[in-house]
Order: C-alpha cells, then structure tokens, then sequence
C-alpha cells in the first residue's frame, strides 16, 4: 500500500512538472531548524524562530519586537523637538521684537532682531517635524514588513492557513493586534492573504507568498493528477495478475 501511494505521488508529481516553491521572503540568513528566512522574536533575553519556534542566536536576524522601534522613537522625540524649537522660537522672537519696539518706538532693533529669530525658528521647526515624520515613517514601514515576512513564512510552515492567535504567539504581539495586522494584509494583498470563515463561524486567514491562486490551481491539478495515477494503477493491476498466473 505504501509503494502504491508513493507511486502515485511520484506519477501526480511527473505529470504537474515543477513544484512551485515560495520565493524567500526576506534577505534574512536561514533558520538552521526549519531552514525558511523568517525573523526572530525576543521572549526575555533569548531570540526564537517566528515560523517554527525553535531558539535562534540574537541579533541574528530582523526582530518583530524591535523592527522600526528605533526609527519610531527617534521620529517621535525628532518631532517634538521640531515642535520645541517653532513654539518657544517663534515665542521668543515675538517678546522681543515687542520688547524692543517699546524701548525704542521710533527705531528698528525690535524689528532687525525680533523678525529674522522667528523666520528661523519657522524654518528649522519644520524641517525637525518634517524630518520626525519621515522618520516615523520609516519606522513603522519597516515594522509592519518585519510582521509581514513573519506571517508569510509562518504560513509556509502551517499549510498556509493561520488564526490571529497562532500570528500572536509566533511574534509576539496581542491577538487583537494580529489580528489588526492579518485584516490589513488582506486588504492590501488579496491575492496573497484572505479572510474566511469555518463552519462553526470561527474566523482564520489563507495565507500564501506564492499567491492564492497557484496554490488552489496547484493543489486542484494536484487531485486530479492522483486520481488519475491512482486510476492507471488499478487498472494495471487486472494485467499483472494474468501475468502472475501465466507464471
């Protein structure tokens, strides 16, 4: 029975060709346990593999608790420094071109130095906040692709169907944020990540870097070709007995 089942798997396999396998999903050296490239997540001091749990060396990949977090926290201060400088500069160049003005009403020294302080202060304010954006930005760009490429080879290694709770786990983040997270993909990416619902109503996401569709297309051709090889075998199987008899 188990030479005819590997025979067939090896007939359907013939038939299709090529089996399609998921690109790398990031540039992140190989897990030595599950062998995908997915990133590590810290639980205390020690790194573990987002798609099989096994324990990684730290700081050998990107991680999900600290990708983006630095340019994140930079952008922030970035901005309210950028805030600091506009208000308190604008502020203070206003006080002392009113002060100026009222010790000196027919000159200009109010004017010369009160003015050219708020001009400043306007244009390096929100060069620092435009910069604290891009920053942040930057940050939670690289977050969320971090999270991403943790999902997909997550799914790799799961049949390519995940729950928010599984996502939580595997990288370290609250159910309701994976879940956040997995809704949004879906949005963004539907070719690759779709919401369904089982029949007992619980919610769960197909999730595939290779494409929904050529893993349906896939799996579809792939029941056809065993059925048909399954078919073929039995129906040598009539010839092989005249053959045993014949001997």
């Amino acid at each position: 029975m188990e030479t005819l089942a590997r025979l067939t798997c090896e007939r359907a396999l013939r038939t299709l060709g090529t089996v399609p396998r998921m690109p790398p999903v990031s540039s992140e050296p190989l897990c030595p346990q599950c062998k995908s490239r997915a990133p590590i997540v810290y639980r205390g001091v020690m790194a573990y593999c987002t798609a099989c749990g096994a324990p990684r060396i730290p700081l050998a990949a990107k991680s999900t608790n600290l990708a983006g977090k630095a340019s994140i926290i930079g952008g922030g201060l970035t901005r309210v420094f950028g805030w600091i400088v506009l208000s308190g500069g604008v502020a203070l160049g206003l006080a002392l071109l009113g002060i100026l003005q009222a010790i000196f009403p027919a000159g200009f020294a109010g004017w010369a130095v009160g003015l050219p302080i708020v001009f400043f202060s306007a244009i390096f304010g929100t060069l620092l906040l435009r910069s604290g954006r891009t920053l942040e930005g930057a940050g939670v760009a690289a977050q969320r692709e971090t999270h991403a490429s943790a999902i997909f080879s997550l799914a790799e290694r799961n049949g390519n169907t995940l729950t928010a709770a599984q996502v939580a786990a595997a990288i370290g983040v609250s159910q309701p944020r994976a879940d956040e997270l997995l809704t949004e993909l879906a949005k963004q990416q539907p070719d690759y990540v779709m919401l369904e619902v089982d029949d007992a109503g619980a919610v769960y996401y197909r999730v595939s870097a290779r494409g929904l569709s050529r893993i349906q297309s896939f799996d579809q051709r792939l029941r056809v070709s065993q059925t048909e090889a399954e078919s073929a075998e039995h129906s040598d199987e009539p010839r092989r007995e005249a053959v045993r008899s014949r001997s």
